[in-house]
Formats: structure tokens, C-alpha cells, sequence
């Protein structure tokens, strides 16, 4: 599926021209972006499991108080109010090859590494790139504004997947003691979108196609459907910058959380 790319800032506009995803002048980011590594610390649960909403909510809620300095995600199967957990719950299992079983915790799409694990292999390749958000409501959109920063030279295709967290979903949980009335933390929902591409792709939107120097940045607008009863407490994203493996399949280069 060809995807869209939206390129905001003058120096990713010069690139274009160009006809190359590669700058070699100073960027000019409107947000500023950390040279940091995040690991994705996420759990691959379901609403109708019984271990779920015991070892597993327990053990989820322990790894979001102990790991602040990362990204913390839930992929839902199971209906969540009516949100759209249950198609990123497919698409992150069929795509990463999770299994099935619940509840399954992966760190960086990974089932086999541990948090320290996936911290020193993101460490070991350097900070390839990361990226920075903000965001604000209008009527019943949430404009979600990104600035992405490379910090390395590297070839590749490369996405920015802004998937839409909540907190505070009030809903089923088989095996919690709150049953129907259970609050569920930190669910992918939704994911953000440029207001010009029809459908949503969840495996991001293309930030770089190509050999990228160290310093290109990328400003990029997204736009997803939205409450306005909604805590703005309670709402957060994750940004995942993904590497395409060239046939169907991605590796996880960076998350951003906040």
C-alpha cells in the first residue's frame, strides 16, 4: 500500500525538490526531539480472559509505576466502548508474529526480550531517531502535531505510526474483581492519520524512503476522531517509528511517550 507522506517543514520540502529523502543542512524542528532510546513496554491482553484481569493487570500496572522513562501500551482484544483496540490488537499480532495466548507482554514487539534486554540491543545500534508531539482538540478531532529527528545515517524506508492512548476506559475485564467496571490503562484505541490520506494505516506513514543523513527532520499534522468529554489527563500517544524489512514486516527503531 502506498503511503502518504506530509512534509511541513522547509527543509523537508528543499529535500523533495531534490528528489531525495536526505538533507544535509541544519534542521529546524518545531519540536524539539531527545536523543534518547524508549523501549515499547506493551501487553497483548483480552477483555474475556480470566488471567488477564488477574496476574496480568497486576503485573502491567507494576511495570508502568517501575518504568517511567518508557512507553508503556495495552493491544485490547475485545470491545473497549466501541473503539478500535480490536483492529490494532490484529494488526500487531499478525504483523510481529505474537501469539495468540493472553496475556503476552512484549518489550519492543518482542517476546523474548526483556525490558533490559531491549533497552541494550536499542542502545548497542545508537539512537537511529526519535520524535516528539503535540496535540489539542477541535470540536471532535484531536490535531496531533510531530516533529521526527534522525540522528544517524541510515538507509531505509521508515514510518511514523501515532497510535491514540487512553486511560480510564471504563469496561469489561473477565478476572477482575471490578468484572463490568473495570478500568482499563493505557489501550490503543485509534490510530492518528494526515487529514488527506481516506484510511488509516496502522503500520504508520512514511517519514523517509531512502539514504537519510544524520539531522533530517520531519514535521508532520495528524488528525483522529475524538470525544470532547474526554479527561485530556487521560489521553496520550505512542509514537513508533518503524523500518520496513521489505516484505510485510517492520522493526521497531524508536517508541515516544509522554
Amino acid at each position: 500500500m502506498k503511503r502518504n507522506i506530509l512534509v511541513l517543514s522547509l527543509l523537508s520540502i528543499f529535500a523533495l525538490a531534490a528528489c531525495k529523502k536526505v538533507s544535509t543542512e541544519e534542521p529546524t524542528p518545531t519540536l524539539d526531539v531527545e536523543e534518547k532510546n524508549s523501549v515499547l513496554i506493551a501487553k497483548h491482553t483480552w477483555t474475556g480472559c480470566g488471567p488477564c484481569g488477574g496476574w496480568g493487570f497486576t503485573t502491567f500496572e507494576n511495570l508502568t509505576a517501575s518504568n517511567p522513562e518508557h512507553v508503556l501500551v495495552s493491544f485490547t482484544r475485545g470491545n473497549l466502548g466501541g473503539y478500535g483496540n480490536q483492529a490494532i490488537y490484529d494488526f500487531i499480532q499478525n504483523t510481529f508474529d505474537i501469539p495468540g495466548a493472553t496475556p503476552t507482554f512484549h518489550n519492543n514487539l518482542d517476546e523474548a526480550l526483556s525490558v533490559s534486554q531491549a533497552q541494550q540491543q536499542m542502545d548497542d545500534d545508537g539512537v537511529i531517531a526519535n520524535s516528539n508531539y503535540e496535540w489539542r482538540m477541535e470540536d471532535d478531532k484531536i490535531i496531533l502535531s510531530t516533529t521526527t529527528k534522525f540522528f544517524q545515517d541510515i538507509n531505509g524506508v521508515f514510518t511514523l505510526a501515532p497510535y491514540l492512548v487512553l486511560d480510564g476506559i471504563i469496561a469489561n475485564q473477565s478476572g477482575h474483581p471490578d468484572g463490568a467496571n473495570t478500568e482499563h490503562h493505557r489501550v490503543a484505541v485509534d490510530i492518528a492519520k494526515p487529514a488527506a490520506v481516506a484510511s488509516p494505516d496502522f503500520a504508520g506513514y512514511t517519514i523517509a524512503d531512502g539514504q537519510v543523513k544524520a539531522g533530517y527532520t520531519v514535521n508532520l499534522e495528524f488528525e483522529v476522531d475524538a470525544d470532547a468529554s474526554w479527561d485530556p489527563n487521560n489521553v496520550s500517544f505512542a509514537l513508533m517509528i518503524l523500518q520496513s524489512n521489505g516484505d510485510g514486516t517492520y522493526k521497531l527503531i524508536n517508541t515516544f511517550g509522554k
